[in-house]
This record gives C-alpha cells, structure tokens and sequence, in this order.
C-alpha cells in the first residue's frame, strides 16, 4: 500500500509540474508573442485608418483649393480685362500662393506686375528743361508750336507720364516755333537711329541739329 501510495504521489507531482511548465509556456507565448502580435496588428488598423481618413481629407481640402483657385482666376481674368492692375495683381499672387504648382496665375501675375512697373514708372514726374541756345546735338522732336504756353502744356503732359523732355526756345534762324525734345544725342545717325522707339508720339518726330 505505502509503494502505491508513493507512486500516486509521484505521478501527481509530475502532473502538477507538467501543468505548471505548460501554464508557463502559455503565459511566455501569450505575453512575448501573442499579445505583442495581436497589438502590432491593432496598431497598424488603427495606422492604416488614420492614413484613410488623413488621405480623404486631403483630397478633401484639394478639391476645395481647386474650386476656390477657379474662382480667383476668374475674378483675376475679369479685373484683367478691365485693366484695373491692382484688384488683378492681388487675385493672381493669391491664386498662385493657393495652387503653386498652377502656372497660369504665375504668368498672368508675372504680366500684371509688369504693367504695375511701368504705371509706376510713368507716374514719376519727369524733368523740362529749356535750351536756349544753340548746343550742336542733335534732338529728337515731338511737338513744335508757335505758342510757348502750349509748347509747355504739352511738355508738363508727357513729364506727368514720366517724361523728361527739353523745350528749345526760338532763336537764330528759327524766329517762330518752339520744339519740344524727347532725347538728344551727339551724332545724327544717334538720333535718327532712336527715333524708333519713340513712335508713341505719333508720326511727327524727327531730328533737329540744335
């Protein structure tokens, strides 16, 4: 009876031990590779949703950028066509600082500022000066008039666009007109070269020996 005694006590210790090493093991994989499994996959559902939602709205605030960007370039285009340079130069840098990537309203901003520099250019006051004798260059004419009054009335008009011009008084030979002088040079060729580019004033310009 004792040696049954002992080997029941045995096999029941071995029991107790095989259910203690497997209890062990269960809880090992359930703490180092389970449970580290299972949270990696929650982490990267919970990631990938995150990275669903961050997309949707993105494509979200796009579209809206998209529809907004439309409604700047049309203003833009309208203010445009009706030259008013400011409302346009604000439309177009807004719509461009919007949609970067959009080279229209770079473009048109390029051309609005363009027009702005040479408005700004024009509204600086130029300069009259008045020669009144003969100097030995040559002057491109514009305008010539026996009245000085409206000689100078028309020099103080292109000196408000920016203009710097000389007005040269009646003297030897020319007893009656008074000339009104966009540029001077010292050589004829000079002169007669330049005259081109003034072609803005009209049909009228030529070069006088002063």
């Amino acid at each position: 009876m004792a040696e049954n005694s002992n080997g029941s006590s045995k096999t029941a210790s071995v029991i107790i031990i095989l259910v203690l090493v497997l209890v062990v093991l269960a809880g090992g994989y359930y703490l180092f590779m389970y449970k580290p499994q299972q949270e990696a996959k929650e982490k990267a559902r919970l990631e990938q949703i995150a990275k669903e939602e961050a997309e949707k709205k993105r494509q979200e605030q796009e579209a809206q950028k998209k529809v907004k960007y439309e409604e700047l370039i049309k203003n833009a285009d309208v203010a445009f066509a009706e030259e008013n340079w400011e409302t346009a130069n604000s439309l177009y840098a807004e719509a461009a600082a919007l949609l970067p990537d959009q080279q229209y309203a770079k473009d048109q901003l390029a051309l609005v500022r363009a027009k702005l520099d040479e408005l700004a250019a024009k509204q600086t006051p130029g300069t009259i000066e008045t020669v009144a004798s003969p100097t030995g260059r040559f002057y491109v004419v514009v305008s010539s008039s026996v009245d000085g009054d409206l000689a100078m009335d028309y020099a103080n008009k292109l000196a408000k666009e920016g203009n710097s011009l000389k007005i040269i008084n009646p003297s030897g030979t020319n007893k009656l007109f008074h000339r009104v002088s966009v540029d001077d040079y010292p050589t004829w060729d000079e002169a007669v070269a330049a005259t081109s580019s003034f072609s803005a004033f009209g049909e009228g310009v030529w070069v006088l020996k002063y």
